[in-house]
């Protein structure tokens, strides 16, 4: 039983990568992020992210697409004049692996009735790794070894990605893509921010100024802590958000030309 499962399994890829139009791709662009430290997106902080991608597509409608991206998200409080005080900064590279589901609004494709333009919507889920960090007097420091709430997390969370987009046929085998995409997460500590501050002055005395200073950055401008334990340091009521704006060029492995009635 098991060695025809594992044989059926084999069969039905090799057949869909056969019967069906396979693609890879490239992809970059720029990324930004969304959270406590950027309550509003600020394109100052958009970043170069690149992936790459493959694609099956099941007919000209519908497409399942895996693929991988590198980016970078950064924040800052010196942003915003309402938290200039808090003085909280992050930046964090992120590894994204996804499974997106897409729908072509246009019959698209390579072959003979096919449209060479379309606009398209996707979803799916993934999963990505992240570290917060942040720079102190020139040195970068991994903020998840400090415990600034008091809290170890995880640098793993799954996500929920979806966006929109247009493709273009080029000839038979090229394509150019363009799409933006965002990231719904489950995570509130891609940026180390999200609850409310642990007893600052303690550390002060117990654990040195280096991990009082990280835990409230407000120590940099005034000397002392300003903020009590206790008091809010993120808003937990919302998970952080990242996306991404993307060109891509896309490489079909099957171009063979099929009469339609055979489509």
């Amino acid at each position: 039983m098991k060695r025809n499962l594992i044989l059926f399994s084999f069969t039905f890829l090799a057949q869909m990568l056969s019967a069906q139009r396979v693609e890879f791709g490239l992809s970059a662009g720029a990324c930004n992020y969304w959270g406590d430290l950027a309550p509003k997106v600020k394109l100052s902080e958009s970043h170069f992210t690149a992936g790459a991608f493959m694609r099956v597509n099941i007919n000209n409608t519908w497409a399942i697409k895996a693929e991988f991206n590198r980016l970078e998200v950064s924040g800052t409080d010196q942003n915003f004049e309402f938290n200039k005080n808090r003085n909280l900064s992050f930046f964090s590279p992120i590894s994204e692996g996804a499974i997106l589901f897409e729908y072509n609004y246009s019959k698209y494709g390579p072959f003979v009735l096919d449209k060479k333009f379309t606009s398209y919507f996707f979803a799916g889920f993934g999963g990505f790794v992240f570290n917060p960090q942040t720079v102190m007097d020139g040195k970068v420091y991994e903020l998840r070894d400090f415990q600034t709430e008091g809290k170890v997390y995880s640098r793993f969370s799954m996500a929920v990605p979806f966006g929109m987009g247009v493709k273009w046929m080029l000839n038979n085998r090229f394509a150019l893509e363009s799409q933006i995409g965002f990231r719904k997460t489950f995570t509130d500590y891609m940026d180390d921010v999200s609850t409310v501050y642990p007893d600052v002055q303690s550390r002060l005395e117990n654990s040195g100024v280096l991990n009082a200073t990280l835990t409230d950055r407000s120590i940099e401008l005034y000397g002392v802590p300003q903020y009590a334990k206790g008091y809010k340091r993120g808003n937990s009521n919302h998970n952080d958000w990242y996306m991404s704006a993307t060109i891509s060029i896309a490489m079909r492995l099957n171009t063979k030309i099929k009469c339609a009635r055979f489509y």
